[in-house]
């Protein structure tokens, strides 16, 4: 009996033991991964930074009497199509806004995904990344009527929008897309993805 009262400690002390070290591994892996997503985020937010100081190169230069709508810069040896920027500062967002609707720009700024050019008559829709951490899309549901979101263009104009519907809708519903019955009216649509992709969470938001 004593012998098997061992065995049996023993046991029990190798069970304790493997799962201290698989806890004492977990948490190795948990903060390798939140040191990683700072870093990664941090890398980010420099190049939409960057991004966004030449917008503002392009902003100055810009011709009043053949303004520009889109330019093409060069920034950490990659070059993107900008079309503007986006700030809403009660989520403390700033952004670039890039032409390109591609899996690269998604990961690098906020995106043009259909409508007419910025701050021009009609339903602009621009997407952006929900991700855990950073300043993607992930903070839009904090929207509510009458919040602002700016958009400034190439030419240096920058409007308030103030949002007015914002809900969730299937990834196959594309509704919030559709141009406005009035001609006169400016809309941008904010448009974000959860529940992995099924789903779509999106804010308008309108000109005054």
């Amino acid at each position: 009996m004593k012998i098997k009262n061992i065995l049996s400690k023993i046991n029990k002390e190798k069970v304790v033991n493997t799962i201290i070290v698989l806890v004492i591994i977990a948490l190795y892996v948990a903060v390798a991964m939140f040191l990683y997503s700072n870093f990664r985020e941090r890398k980010r937010q420099e190049l939409a930074n960057g991004i966004i100081d030449k917008i503002d190169d392009e902003i100055s230069k810009n011709d009043e009497d053949n303004p520009v709508t889109e330019a093409t810069v060069s920034y950490g040896g990659y070059k993107y199509t900008v079309l503007g920027k986006l700030r809403i500062r009660k989520i403390n967002i700033y952004q670039p806004i890039l032409k390109e609707n591609t899996a690269g720009a998604y990961n690098t700024a906020l995106v043009k995904m259909s409508g007419p050019n910025l701050n021009e008559n009609g339903n602009v829709a621009i997407g952006g990344h929900n991700f855990m951490r950073g300043n993607y899309f992930i903070k839009i549901n904090r929207l509510v009527n009458n919040d602002v979101v700016e958009i400034t263009d190439l030419t240096g104009r920058t409007v308030k929008y103030y949002v007015y519907e914002y809900g969730v809708t299937s990834k196959d519903d594309a509704s919030y897309l559709a141009q406005p019955d009035n001609e006169n009216e400016r809309i941008v649509t904010l448009v974000t993805c959860t529940k992995g992709g099924k789903e779509r969470y999106y804010v308008k938001a309108r000109a005054k």
